[in-house]
């Protein structure tokens, strides 16, 4: 018999500024927090964090300038999260910035019991890997907000205290168009259930954020249910396709890098361009 605890784990997008609306999120949301997807979209990410300290999690996605040492795109954390029936629920966050909005993939731990988080506690997993205390460090520069540069400076050498030499495991500049893919689960599709095999064409798109027209020619009204594969340029697909394999047999954040193509054939009738002359992005 396997002692393995069943542990909810769901996606969710919310924008980047201090509302924290939530634009999208996973019907995983249902077994992690009891409730519903419609419940949670266009309320705030705030208002379902239990923990004292729920008022610093949006400025983990502050941008710190291009300059800064400490800019970084994706982060894990841990913090309590508000449930249905009131009892809150530890939850490990992983978070990926957007151009404008968050990636959060959030997994249940329902099986500890409570303890209270009065601090937030953020590890990079890019930039410059730190370890950082988030509420301590705002509480330094809302006790010293009367100096700029001193606060600036204190935001830039936050958390000096490292945990060993670790190697990033990816990093993306801040120029670089960031674009956040939802993609349907292909191990529990209904439609896999009903016919017992995979997508040839890959697991459908089920949101996008609205800077992927800044990516490929296309929007997201044309990509809503569209197979991601046919959006990966050929070389690239067989990678692609054994990335989602690995993806389903593990509760771990992987990495994979490929291309798409700028002008994917997304609308019938459309001009289609022959793949040799089909810009990779």
């Amino acid at each position: 018999m396997s002692n393995s605890v069943h542990r909810p784990t769901f996606i969710g997008i919310h924008s980047r500024d201090s509302s924290t609306q939530v634009l999208y999120i996973s019907s995983g949301c249902r077994q992690a927090m009891g409730f519903t997807p419609s419940y949670i979209v266009s309320k705030s990410a705030h208002d379902f964090i239990a923990d004292p300290c729920n008022g610093d999690y949006s400025t983990v996605f502050e941008s710190k300038g291009e300059d800064d040492a400490d800019e970084a795109n994706a982060y894990v954390m841990y913090m309590n999260l508000k449930t249905a029936n009131g009892d809150p629920v530890l939850h490990r966050s992983t978070t990926f910035k957007c151009d404008n909005c968050v990636i959060f993939i959030g997994m249940a731990f329902p099986e500890l019991p409570y303890q209270d988080r009065h601090e937030l506690e953020v590890q990079m997993l890019d930039g410059a890997m730190k370890r950082m205390n988030v509420t301590r460090d705002k509480e330094a520069e809302r006790a010293n907000a009367s100096n700029h540069q001193r606060a600036a400076a204190r935001w830039r050498q936050r958390s000096e205290t490292t945990y060993g030499q670790r190697v990033p495991l990816y990093y993306a500049q801040s120029r670089q168009v960031k674009v956040a893919f939802v993609l349907e689960n292909p191990e529990a599709t209904e439609v896999q259930a009903m016919e017992g095999v995979r997508r040839q064409n890959g697991p459908l798109v089920v949101f996008v954020t609205g800077s992927v027209g800044r990516l490929i020619d296309a929007d997201t009204s044309d990509l809503m249910h569209f197979p991601f594969l046919k959006l990966v340029a050929p070389e690239d697909l067989l990678r692609v396709s054994k990335f989602f394999e690995r993806l389903t047999g593990t509760p771990d954040v992987l990495f994979e890098s490929f291309s798409l193509l700028q002008r994917p054939h997304v609308i019938e009738g459309d001009i289609v361009v022959a793949d040799e002359q089909n810009t990779r992005v």
